[in-house]
């Protein structure tokens, strides 16, 4: 995606991911980034939702709840800023958020349902936003971001990790 705008209101890590969308129209990528990721999983042998490539890594459960929990914070966000919210919000720490499920064996079968709840959710809150509830700045983990950028991030984020879960998790 080549989008100056974009990528001046957002972070530098986001730019990575902001590379790995074709196109600036962000409900048309949420719409495709779901159906992609919801055949990704769904393709995945139930016999391999709790395999980990290496000690220490995500299981693929683990993977896509961690896809889950960030887009509910991203939406939150950007919730946030669509409002016109000028307060700081904190930043929160993944491994933290993992580490409180360790005693949890999720169903992937179960996680895809609720990725294309909460996808569906993210949709139905950007759809409506206006130019100047996306292009309105806020504050997150001390660093900048637009609503765009931030519904931007989703589907970077997640197509980053759909990348990984095809490279280190399912190749031979």
């Amino acid at each position: 995606m080549n989008n100056p705008e974009l990528y001046a209101t957002s972070p530098d890590y986001c730019h990575r991911l902001f590379d790995m969308i074709e196109t600036d129209n962000l409900m048309q990528e949420l719409e495709n980034d779901l159906h992609n990721t919801i055949s990704v999983f769904s393709n995945i042998p139930t016999a391999k939702e709790h395999f980990a490539y290496s000690e220490g890594k995500w299981t693929i459960s683990q993977l896509l709840r961690h896809i889950i929990d960030c887009e509910r914070i991203y939406a939150y966000r950007a919730l946030r800023f669509s409002r016109f919210d000028p307060t700081p919000l904190h930043g929160f720490d993944e491994d933290f958020y993992m580490d409180g499920l360790s005693e949890q064996r999720e169903n992937l079968t179960d996680l895809i349902q609720e990725f294309e709840i909460v996808r569906n959710a993210t949709i139905s809150l950007f759809k409506p936003m206006t130019t100047k509830m996306l292009t309105f700045r806020g504050t997150a983990n001390k660093l900048e971001f637009s609503t765009l950028a931030l519904g931007f991030c989703i589907i970077g984020h997640n197509k980053h990790h759909c990348n990984v879960l095809q490279e280190r998790y399912l190749q031979p």
